[in-house]
């Protein structure tokens, strides 16, 4: 009883979001005909708050029937409405469907469906025009209608309907902020096979980190007479490329626990590693699976944060390095490192100084330190 109490009260808070939708509407047809964007805003608690609560088949349908029935009962919408409602509460469903009922990224792109219910109320306008315009002029008077071809142009649907998806991915993951950050240290250290991790992978690795590569390695200086070269936790690919475009003579070797960034780092390298100039493999940082002495230089870049038993995988690196090897740590200042973590366990935060000690105590005769106000780069030399 107090579960279906539950699930009817946050259905009719997700309605009265709609409802008030409508009020403001009538301050000017662009509010009415693209309703969908501040539906998607006031909208967002309710539905999220439901599915959350509530993780079972058919709350998108529910909502979606709701509304219809509602709308309904109050003379608002006929059967094109009624159609293009619970058509959109369909595809809604069969994405919570698809992507598992207590998923983050089914949520989100549930909601992005979601979001685009109050455009079946406004879609007659574009269907049938005369007839909208018509029942405009009779309901909301000759300045209103007026008003109203202003903002029917096709190209603005489109834009709207856009705009709307992407408003509500942002409320949706405003509404699940706690489980965003979850979800988004787990993806940074073990990105999986979905869309989140190759967008991460992509965007923000191999994109997001460029400032970060490009400080290391001036520091690194590399001196052309490197051979052999493992990146370890190489995810999208992007530092790899680096050291293959400075290093045209030496092999380049990335290691990563992650399917999906041993996947994408070949992708995005593939080229080398059609010429054997560049070998992905996928692998434990715990447990290297490399000789003693057989590389030159070890880099691990925004990936120690993640390493079980760190002490002990320094000293494993210490121990594939060649004499006067170098092991090369980077990642963000403990300060921006812990805007990210946030208390996780998942993540762990090491200053420069922790690294420094941990390179020793692993081997490493001599370390240098760089640090900027976001940046350390740590260099430890066998």
């Amino acid at each position: 009883m107090k579960k279906s109490l539950s699930i009817l009260a946050l259905t009719l808070c997700y309605y009265a979001a709609t409802l008030a939708c409508l009020f403001i509407g009538a301050l000017h047809p662009f509010l009415w005909v693209y309703g969908a964007l501040t539906c998607a805003v006031l909208a967002a608690w309710p539905y999220c708050r439901l599915v959350n609560q509530h993780p079972y088949p058919g709350m998108a349908l529910l909502v979606t029937t709701v509304s219809v029935i509602i709308n309904m009962a109050l003379g608002e919408g006929d059967m094109l409405y009624v159609s293009l409602a619970l058509a959109i509460g369909l595809v809604a469903e069969g994405v919570r469907v698809i992507g598992g009922y207590k998923s983050l990224t089914s949520q989100i792109l549930g909601y992005c469906v979601i979001a685009l219910l109050p455009f079946a109320n406004t879609l007659r306008m574009w269907i049938l025009p005369e007839e909208s315009m018509q029942i405009t002029l009779e309901e909301m008077g000759a300045d209103y209608a007026d008003k109203m071809k202003d903002v029917l142009p096709v190209w603005l649907l489109v834009c709207m309907v856009l705009v709307t998806i992407l408003l509500a991915a942002i409320m949706a993951m405003v509404c699940n902020r706690k489980r965003c950050q979850t979800e988004l240290l787990d993806i940074c250290s073990h990105p999986k096979n979905n869309w989140l991790s190759s967008m991460m992978l992509k965007y923000g690795m191999n994109y997001g980190h460029r400032m970060l590569s490009r400080f290391a390695l001036e520091h690194l200086v590399l001196s052309g007479q490197e051979k052999d070269v493992l990146d370890i936790g190489c995810g999208g690919g992007y530092n790899l490329s680096l050291f293959l475009k400075q290093l045209p003579q030496a092999t380049i070797q990335g290691l990563d626990y992650s399917e999906k960034s041993v996947e994408m780092s070949r992708q995005y390298n593939r080229k080398a590693v059609n010429q054997g100039r560049c070998i992905v493999h996928q692998g434990n940082v715990v447990d290297l699976p490399y000789q003693a002495e057989e590389f030159d230089v070890v880099s691990a870049f925004e990936t120690i944060y993640f390493w079980p038993n760190i002490e002990d995988c320094f000293k494993g690196i210490c121990r594939i390095l060649r004499d006067n090897g170098r092991f090369m740590v980077v990642g963000d200042m403990p300060q921006v490192a812990n805007q990210w973590a946030k208390g996780s366990d998942v993540m762990h935060i090491y200053s420069p100084e922790e690294v420094t000690a941990m390179m020793k105590n692993a081997g490493f005769s001599h370390v240098d330190v760089y640090t900027t106000n976001v940046i350390m780069c740590i260099i430890g030399t066998k």
